[in-house]
């Protein structure tokens, strides 16, 4: 059992899915289960078929309970080096987020670093990690310290950047 130390954020590369499928991506690349603890969607679980009640919608993926450590059975896929002492946050998309999935981040995040007694500081870019600069990420895809930003104000939706809408 170790302490959660880091909320890593992740985008899909994918401009449609949601947890179940991105279970059956990592199935196929060997993996037990979904690397992700949670999924938030765009309102496309598939190709040209939005749906207004999944916009938003934030999926569990891997388990994982309210608490800051994380035992065996909660240790992620998503970020090499790291899996044992973070959480993972994927967002369905490529480079562009809707205003509810911005949202439905942003308030995981504060729900999250509460329940880990994590700092804002503490949520990265998987871009941001050695693994990910190595690979050459870029994943999210947006600029993590606005999100940061927004975690620390009550105020975030006034300044939202354009790619996220």
């Amino acid at each position: 059992m170790k302490k959660i130390t880091n909320i890593i954020i992740h985008c899909s590369d994918s401009l449609f899915g949601d947890a179940k499928l991105i279970d059956s991506w990592h199935k196929e690349r060997g993996w037990k289960s979904i690397g992700y603890h949670f999924v938030i969607l765009n309102g496309y679980r598939t190709k040209n078929n939005y749906n207004v009640k999944d916009d938003g919608l934030i999926e569990k993926g891997r388990f994982l309970n309210d608490d800051e450590w994380l035992q065996n059975n909660e240790i992620g896929s998503h970020c090499l080096g790291l899996n044992d002492t973070t959480i993972g946050i994927c967002l369905i998309g490529i480079d562009q987020f809707t205003m509810s999935q911005w949202k439905a981040l942003v308030n995981l995040c504060i729900d999250r670093i509460k329940k880990a007694k994590i700092q804002p500081e503490h949520i990265i870019g998987h871009y941001e990690t050695i693994s990910g600069k190595q690979q050459g990420k870029t994943c999210p895809n947006f600029d993590v310290n606005f999100l940061r930003h927004c975690v620390k104000c009550e105020n975030y939706l006034a300044a939202i950047p354009s790619n996220i809408i």
